[in-house]
């Protein structure tokens, strides 16, 4: 975010200081504003923070490489006559105050054509993450990185916590309780006056309840079918014992009552054939037995 533009031309440097927020990876581009003259031949550009240079260019023909760190580029639009650096792959430690400097040597005398000051202020990337304490309850893990005297809070879905927990120094843990089966949003809140806005991260308490890959949801939910199952297993088996129950009651005979087998050895009988063991051995029919129930 950049927060004011200040220009430098003529003779005058720069008082005053452009402020730019990055986030740490990224880039950020410092333009070197100046006065263009016509009776410039020899010019020099520095990028240098308070104590050390970081790049230089000498500008005769074309501008050509004096100095420079792997991570800053020279932007040169030559039609224009534009300079900017670009600083690339920003981290914590890059956090500065930045002095772009373009200064004619010759014709003589010298003259600062012009000075740029921008603030970088890198800001740090916040890690929230589930780990374990020795005893294998879960907590939650939040780190910053480089400041101190920062102002952390938790927060349980929208509600800030006022429970204790462990000192902040770069980073901050919060035991959670025994596992249920809701989810949980949890939030690290992280602010500092170097910052322009306080730095949030989020994370679902499921995430830290995981048991080998399997969240309890998932858990709680193969048992719960697990259990249906049984239950259809179960009514499945009482209907068929009661369905047997009601077959062999109904085979059983009244007291007194004699059964004509018919129906059991008709259709056998008519195709059985009786064999004699004595003579020639033919086959001799058999035909169907009845036996009539006796009178009472």
């Amino acid at each position: 975010m950049l927060l004011s533009s200040v220009f430098a031309f003529g003779n005058a440097a720069a008082n005053n200081t452009t402020t730019l927020f990055v986030n740490r990876g990224q880039s950020a581009k410092i333009t070197c504003n100046y006065r263009r003259t016509n009776d410039t031949e020899i010019m020099t550009v520095n990028l240098q923070t308070l104590n050390h240079t970081l790049c230089s260019y000498l500008h005769v023909d074309s501008l050509r490489k004096q100095d420079c760190k792997d991570n800053i580029r020279l932007i040169w639009i030559k039609e224009i006559m534009e300079i900017s650096f670009e600083l690339l792959n920003l981290q914590n430690q890059d956090t500065g105050t930045y002095t772009c400097t373009v200064k004619r040597i010759a014709k003589p005398p010298e003259e600062d054509l012009g000075v740029e000051r921008v603030q970088v202020i890198v800001r740090p990337v916040l890690s929230l993450s589930c780990e374990k304490w020795p005893n294998g309850s879960p907590m939650l893990v939040c780190s910053v990185g480089f400041y101190h005297s920062l102002e952390q809070l938790w927060i349980k879905d929208g509600d800030v916590l006022n429970s204790s927990h462990k000192s902040f120094n770069g980073s901050s843990y919060l035991e959670l309780p025994p596992h249920t089966i809701s989810d949980t949003i949890y939030s690290c809140w992280v602010n500092h006056s170097s910052l322009n806005q306080p730095l949030v991260g989020n994370l679902s308490s499921s995430v830290c309840y995981e048991r080998g890959g399997v969240t309890v949801k998932v858990v709680f939910i193969i048992s719960s079918v697990l259990a249906v199952f049984l239950i259809i297993a179960f009514m499945f088996i009482a209907v068929m014992c009661k369905c047997y129950r009601r077959a062999r009651s109904q085979s059983v005979p009244p007291v007194g009552m004699s059964v004509t087998p018919e129906s059991f050895l008709h259709d056998h009988l008519h195709s059985e054939a009786l064999y004699s063991t004595l003579g020639d051995h033919h086959a001799v029919p058999c035909s169907p037995v009845r036996v009539h129930s006796s009178p009472q």
